[in-house]
């Protein structure tokens, strides 16, 4: 027998209100309405199921055992509204992100911050991801977005939204100050050790695609893999490295690293969001992308003076 759910609903609610009257408030309905309803539910099912009188309603026998047995499938309809009407208003979910170590950190946490105050019931899991990686996970629907910076080699397939800037500079300690009022060519800082990051990283293309530009080959003397690395291992004058300035900043103000110029313009990256255009996002994925692509919650400028204390202890 094929009757609609609606007729379940009404009946389930007009034996737990025990009132016609107090059903068709609850579900904005008219008094008629409902009792058409139980009308025609009570002819398909070729029994009745409530006794009226002027107190309201009272269930029979028959409809006691059809309120058990559709009490639990309502209430679980209710929930499974709920919980939908929650997701779609982003007071629940999962929001999956790969994030390099400098998007993270001075780019992503300000928006997550104030995403977080807005939609405090959405878990957040952060990929520490490569570039490569990061687009690795997109093609696998693993994570919702990535944000990565340019170079992007690879993302061709990819929906790529550019949404900030950053400049690499060239650092150097103490033992390299009668340097700091030259300008130098890319020949000459080859004469010097190098502190640079390792092969396969974002960095590393970027400036070994420069090197090679100018018919130089980079040859480092010490690799790392992680900005964080370079100005500390520069401050102790083991080499002269490239970095991005927001890692050096607080060295630069701080603990006497110099910064080097150099006679070429180094070009400045960006801070990309990348999507998988096949794969959907969830409201609260769209809902901290539209914040990230719209927003300015922060100036760069107050964002690095805020966080001064990441770069607190030289080791």
């Amino acid at each position: 027998m094929d009757i609609s759910f609606d007729y379940y609903k009404i009946f389930y609610e007009v034996a737990r209100a025990k009132s016609i009257s107090l059903a068709a408030q609850h579900l904005c309905l008219t008094q008629p309405t409902i009792t058409k309803y139980i009308q025609n539910l009570e002819q398909n099912l070729h029994c009745q199921l409530f006794i009226r009188s002027r107190k309201g309603v009272t269930l029979t026998s028959e409809g006691q055992m059809l309120f058990r047995q559709i009490s639990r499938a309502v209430q679980q309809m209710s929930r499974v509204g709920n919980l939908l009407q929650d997701f779609v208003n982003c007071q629940s979910g999962k929001i999956n992100i790969g994030a390099s170590e400098l998007t993270m950190r001075y780019y992503l946490l300000p928006y997550l911050e104030s995403f977080r105050r807005q939609y405090p019931n959405v878990n957040l899991q952060i990929h520490a991801f490569s570039t490569p990686l990061s687009l690795s996970a997109l093609n696998a629907g693993t994570i919702d977005f990535a944000v990565s910076i340019t170079p992007l080699d690879g993302a061709e397939h990819f929906l790529v939204t550019k949404t900030s800037d950053f400049q690499d500079i060239v650092v150097a300690g103490s033992q390299y100050t009668f340097l700091q009022n030259k300008t130098l060519t890319l020949k000459e800082l080859t004469a010097y050790p190098i502190v640079c990051m390792e092969k396969g990283t974002t960095t590393r293309k970027f400036w070994d695609s420069i090197f090679k530009h100018h018919g130089i080959e980079l040859h480092p003397n010490i690799e790392v893999n992680s900005n964080d690395l370079i100005p500390p291992t520069v401050l102790h004058n083991l080499g002269i490295g490239f970095v991005p300035y927001k890692f050096a900043r607080s060295f630069l103000l701080n603990y006497g690293l110099i910064q080097l110029s150099l006679d070429i313009v180094i070009p400045k990256r960006e801070i990309c969001i990348v999507q998988n255009p096949s794969h959907p996002l969830s409201p609260a994925a769209k809902a901290l992308l539209d914040m990230m692509i719209t927003g300015n919650e922060y100036t760069e400028e107050q964002y690095s003076m805020e966080n001064e204390h990441f770069h607190g202890d030289v080791i």
